[in-house]
């Protein structure tokens, strides 16, 4: 047996100590710092704190104010040119750069706010173009889920809800093989060889990036579940790791095509031998080779133009086969229904979706929104689900009423006023105060002063007052004094929808009230409403220390006075 010399045992011992807490670091580094950055920006970063769902016409006035969406195509085009740039030159650092700013968006699902673009989020601003299409561009990568999909699967045999195991998992091997190829990377650096050939190097030529692939895959799956229930963007972020991904193997083989020509034949016969990234059965190698082959006639690329061309086209296969998991929904109002034909086959199948005993939390708007966008045809079939006796079903079809405007449902909105379950008669009196059902009215007004429990107060006042009714009048000025800003705000929206002149008192005093979040809305108010006499009010304001408060009520003002403009040169000084 060979005896190992003790100074090789000690100086083998120290690399692969070096190379642990080199890459552990990284990794930390790369979980922690981006949390700590994240609540950096939240406090000295001002930014919308405003849900785009709800708030878009803001949230669009923000972007113009700040020309988010030149940024967002700078961003987009500079890093695009460096890798082409990169590639053409072969240099290395350049591509390297340009795939790790790709996969920046991946950070911001570390972000802890309801706008997108807050904190760490405002690295979405690189693929702020695309989201511009449509929000779900983001992930059209997400044929990448496929291996988390099977794993999921296979554990929920077991009844084993893995999310959380599997992250690490990933991370963690990723973490080990990166740590194992910059052990044996160094080991050839201080031996002065050419080619690294033992160790990991047997069975990968490229561990580290094997390392770092599959351990920012692990943070893809990471990042959407911290601070889940602040967000209503959740997103993986699987078109970033794609292209960020597809890029790195770019410069593998960029990287192989510098070693073939430093060590020759020595590499050569290595990369004969030795996995790409990692051994595959020989099949599955020919099918992921077999587009390369068509496209090039061979089974790796050679040259710069080579490698650009095949990389291009595999990201645009994935993404394509991503496709079949993304709906590109153009970014219009969600309420908006897109008219389609009638089918009776498909209104009968999308019956039977809604029908279907699930989970609540499963079920959605949607495919009463596709069942409604075919027509007059199926209301009928409405009306069955507008009485059906699972609550889930008739609550969702009320709620449906209401978001699509369905006028014909107003009799069965009535109808269900006296449903046994509160949550039914809610959504009843949303959706008649949504449809304006001016029907309603006597009865919502009885259930208001005989003060019924079974429905809040705001509740009945906002849909009243969407009917127009002034006899709420001394309510809406009674919950102005609620203790909870969110009822007083409700009561402001209200007054404003039935007269905005006698509302206009109430909202210049509440735009100095002590609660934040009343002077917020207020200010989205008066930015709406564009009243003219609002700028001495608005000036006092333009100071706040709520970021929104201040911004917002700018905006106003300069809205407000270009309207008087407008005006004076329509109407002329005689006037």
């Amino acid at each position: 047996m060979k005896r190992i010399q003790p100074k090789k045992l000690i100086q083998n011992t120290g690399l692969f100590l070096l190379a642990v807490v080199f890459s552990l670091g990284l990794m930390f580094a790369f979980i922690e710092i981006p949390q700590l950055l994240d609540n950096f920006l939240q406090t000295h970063v001002g930014t919308p704190q405003s849900d785009p769902a709800y708030n878009s016409d803001k949230i669009d006035l923000f972007f113009d104010v700040f020309a988010i969406r030149w940024i967002g195509y700078i961003c987009l085009g500079l890093i695009f040119l460096m890798i082409i740039v990169g590639f053409a030159t072969k240099k290395n650092s350049f591509v390297w750069v340009g795939g790790i700013a790709l996969f920046l968006p991946v950070f911001a699902t570390f972000a802890y706010s309801m706008f997108y673009l807050a904190g760490l989020g405002l690295l979405n601003v690189i693929f702020f173009p695309l989201q511009e299409i449509s929000f779900s561009m983001i992930d059209l990568g997400k044929v990448v889920l496929i291996p988390y999909w099977i794993l999921m699967w296979f554990f929920n045999l077991f009844h084993w809800q893995a999310h959380q195991f599997i992250v690490y998992m990933f991370m963690i091997s990723g973490t080990l093989i990166f740590v194992l190829g910059v052990f044996a990377w160094i080991k050839v650096r201080f031996a002065d060889s050419k080619v690294a050939k033992h160790w990991i190097y047997k069975y990968s030529r490229h561990p580290q990036y094997l390392g770092w692939i599959i351990w920012s895959y692990g943070l893809m799956l990471f990042g959407p579940s911290i601070n889940q229930m602040k967000k209503s963007w959740g997103w993986y972020g699987t078109l970033p790791w794609l292209l960020s991904t597809v890029v790195i193997i770019g410069i593998c083989f960029l990287e192989e095509l510098k070693m073939s020509e430093a060590a020759g034949e020595d590499y050569d016969e290595y990369r004969k031998r030795t996995p790409f990234l990692f051994p595959i059965p020989g099949v599955l190698r020919k099918i992921v080779q077999f587009p390369m082959v068509l496209l090039i006639r061979k089974r790796r690329p050679e040259n710069q133009k080579e490698i650009g061309l095949t990389i291009t086209v595999y990201a645009v296969l994935l993404m394509a086969l991503s496709l079949f998991w993304v709906d590109l929904q153009p970014a219009v109002n969600q309420n908006t229904l897109s008219v389609q034909p009638y089918q009776k086959e498909k209104a009968d199948l999308l019956v039977t979706e809604i029908t279907r005993e699930q989970p609540r939390r499963y079920r959605s708007l949607q495919p009463f929104a596709e069942l409604l966008s075919m027509g007059t045809e199926t209301y009928s079939a409405f009306h069955e689900l507008l009485e059906h006796p699972d609550p889930d079903v008739r609550g969702y079809a009320i709620q449906a009423a209401g978001a699509y405007h369905v006028p014909e449902a107003i009799p069965d909105l009535i109808k269900a006023l006296n449903d046994t379950l509160p949550g039914i008669v809610d959504a009843a009196v949303r959706s008649l105060g949504s449809l304006k059902a001016k029907q309603a009215e006597n009865e919502l007004f009885s259930m208001l002063i005989n003060q019924r429990k079974v429905v809040k107060a705001n509740v009945l006042l906002e849909a009243l007052s969407n009917m127009g009714c002034d006899k709420i009048m001394p309510y809406l000025e009674e919950s102005l004094n609620d203790d909870f800003w969110y009822y007083r705000i409700s009561a402001l929206k209200s007054m404003m929808r039935i007269d905005l002149e006698i509302a206009k008192p109430y909202l210049y005093q509440y735009l100095e009230d002590e609660d934040p979040n009343v002077r917020r809305e207020v200010v989205y108010m008066l930015l709406d409403s564009l009243p003219a006499d609002a700028v001495p009010y608005l000036e006092k304001v333009i100071d706040d220390e709520d970021w929104d408060v201040r911004f917002y009520a700018k905006q106003a003002i300069k809205l407000i006075n270009e309207k008087k403009q407008v005006s004076k040169f329509t109407t002329g000084p005689e006037s």
